[in-house]
């Protein structure tokens, strides 16, 4: 299977505007790359804002900033307009508080409109920090999040399937809804479904076309592979032919002195998230891509042996002009190993 790339743009963070969403899936497509992610929430505070920065570098943050988070499907319309030929996916939307049936409807005007160039990456839904307050203002139970994703996967599934679709679970149902248009991709846009826990890759097997987690190291990335090898099997489902990826800090310069000085200060502002070990800054280091072009090739390697066909960037950069610099890198010196 192709190795394949993508580089995270920046709806959320602190170089978040549409001019360099824009900007940066255009230079992605040219460069060539193999997608344009984003990524998605709804309520999103000025705590996350400056603690979970997924796109940008904490030294791009300034006060007079406000919590800018470019709504993700709404985004991937516009950049269907601006580009052609880059997938574009979204790692994930926050399951639990779509409505599945208008979201599927949604992801299939996106195949139509984008010329089936879409990926639908699911998640339950991260608390990205202590404080967030998302699943509360939308009066979903965080408690649920876990049945709620399995059902909406499913009933998504029924709208872009069939013409005249039904679906009874315990928290939705209906019958003979006719929503069209249905996607271009057949029978769907594939599914990849988020978190880097067994629960989650097991979900992958039972439900998605591929699984994307985050903070896991090569060899935890293995044992994973391995539940949803096992666990398609007993679904009765090939799973050689759902797509490990992963998503991964990243940062490339000449030196790797460079690419850590890059990167550190955004892993450090990470601390006060509850969801990451970045008391020990190696446990970081270990489970993501940062160095010199030489070291950056040795992890991607290291990775694509435990199993991974796709990486998800989420490159780290101060300014517009650093991103396309180290996607210039990435994609003139890393990519073509691995095609």
């Amino acid at each position: 299977m192709a190795i394949e790339f993508g580089v995270r743009i920046p709806n959320s963070g602190p170089l978040s505007s549409v001019p360099n969403i824009v900007h940066a899936a255009q230079e992605a497509e040219r460069m060539g790359f193999d997608t344009a992610w984003l990524h998605d929430h709804v309520v999103w505070s000025s705590e996350m804002h400056r603690h979970h920065i997924s796109s940008g570098a904490a030294e791009a943050l300034r006060d007079d900033q406000t919590a800018d988070f470019y709504e993700s499907l709404v985004t991937m319309g516009y950049l269907a307009a601006q580009t052609k030929t880059i997938k574009l996916g979204v790692a994930c939307l926050v399951m639990p508080l779509r409505n599945p049936i208008y979201a599927a409807k949604q992801t299939s005007t996106l195949d139509v409109i984008s010329g089936g160039r879409l990926v639908v990456g699911v998640g339950l839904g991260s608390k990205a920090t202590e404080g967030s307050r998302e699943f509360e203002v939308f009066q979903v139970p965080f408690s649920k999040r876990a049945p709620l994703t399995d059902e909406y996967i499913d009933a998504m599934k029924a709208i872009w399937t069939e013409p005249l679709a039904s679906y009874e679970g315990k928290t939705l149902s209906f019958k003979d809804a006719e929503v069209f248009p249905k996607p271009l991709q057949r029978p769907h846009p594939p599914v990849w479904v988020g978190g880097w826990t067994d629960k989650a890759a097991i979900r992958a097997a039972r439900r998605g076309d591929g699984w994307i987690p985050g903070w896991l190291s090569p060899s935890e990335m293995g044992r994973g592979r391995q539940l949803l090898l096992e666990e398609a099997d007993r679904m009765g489902r090939d799973g050689q032919q759902i797509t490990v990826a992963v998503e991964k800090l990243s940062a490339i310069a000449r030196t790797r002195e460079e690419a850590l000085q890059r990167a550190l200060p955004t892993i450090l502002t990470s601390s006060k998230t509850y969801e990451r070990d970045v008391d020990n800054i190696q446990f970081a280091l270990d489970r993501h891509i940062i160095g010199s072009v030489d070291d950056v090739c040795r992890r991607v390697e290291e990775f694509v042996e435990a199993g991974v066909t796709h990486f998800e960037l989420k490159l780290l950069y101060s300014t517009m002009e650093e991103l396309l610099q180290q996607m210039d890198l990435f994609a003139n010196e890393v990519v073509p190993k691995f095609r």
